[in-house]
């Protein structure tokens, strides 16, 4: 009978996990995965999320395409991804930036009035303000 897409994926889990001569428990330690659903991974019971993949990405030292592919991306495909991300977060920078812009406008508008404000107050109901 033929492995699933699971068994497979659960099989390169144990796999590096082994190859990094680490435990459960040390998997635990290093990711907060308990060591019983990481059980139900390695075993093809369950399926990891998106963050458990990345997290085990991270502490094997393996990609995330070899532990849902079992195939490494080519450079070419990660570099487009990369500058994509770049990309993204430059724009995130950008719009953070104007956003600062707009909220030291309104504060220093705000400052202004403040001061103006004081000022007639201190000159009190008597005395005209200039």
């Amino acid at each position: 009978m033929a492995k699933t897409q699971l068994e497979d994926m659960g099989e390169r889990l144990k796999t590096a996990r082994i190859n990094r001569k680490l435990t459960k428990v040390e998997v635990y330690r290093r990711t907060q995965i308990q060591p019983d659903t990481l059980e139900l991974y390695e075993s093809a019971q369950s399926e990891p999320d998106l963050l458990s993949l990345a997290k085990f990405s991270d502490t094997y030292k393996v990609s995330l395409d070899w532990l849902i592919t079992g195939f490494e991306a080519n450079s070419n495909s990660r570099l487009f991804a990369a500058e994509r991300e770049v990309k993204r977060l430059r724009s995130i920078v950008e719009e953070q930036s104007r956003m600062i812009a707009a909220i030291q406008t309104l504060v220093n508008a705000g400052v202004g009035n403040f001061f103006s404000e004081q000022r007639k107050r201190e000159a009190g109901p008597n005395k005209i303000a200039k």
